[in-house]
């Protein structure tokens, strides 16, 4: 009977150790699509400014002013806030992402620890029986 309590609790740190796989996973999915939307802002902010100084003469005053009304937080907030946003979502995944490793790690622990019990219990029995 207890070699397959063993058996079975091993079996279930293994189902949870996938878990834990498929879980970071879906993170780390997340992750690059997270990544794939921050190129993507950064692109269309660029895009922005450059649209908005093409409106201008490079040798005029204007285009100066420009300059500074691109570079400008007032400019770049819009951009900057979608930024900020998707760096808390990276943050929370982060957070999530170490959890479910420690996890991970916890049930690689226990696990190998009920194979080395499993393994002397069948020992026992082999030499008891000799």
């Amino acid at each position: 009977m207890g070699l397959a309590i063993s058996q079975l609790t091993s079996q279930n740190l293994m189902n949870v150790q996938s878990d834990c796989e498929y879980q970071l996973t879906l993170i780390m999915n997340t992750l690059q699509r997270l990544a794939n939307e921050q190129a993507a802002i950064t692109t269309e902010q660029m895009t922005a400014s450059q649209t908005y100084l093409a409106q201008f003469d490079k040798d005029s005053e204007e285009y100066d002013v420009a300059i500074e009304w691109v570079n400008s937080e007032a400019f770049n907030a819009r951009f900057n806030a979608k930024l900020a946003e998707i760096q808390a979502k990276e943050q929370q995944l982060d957070i999530q992402k170490q959890q479910v490793e420690t996890r991970q790690k916890m049930a690689s622990n226990q696990r190998d620890g009920w194979e080395k019990n499993t393994t002397s219990c069948i020992e026992k029995m082999f030499k008891y029986g000799n």
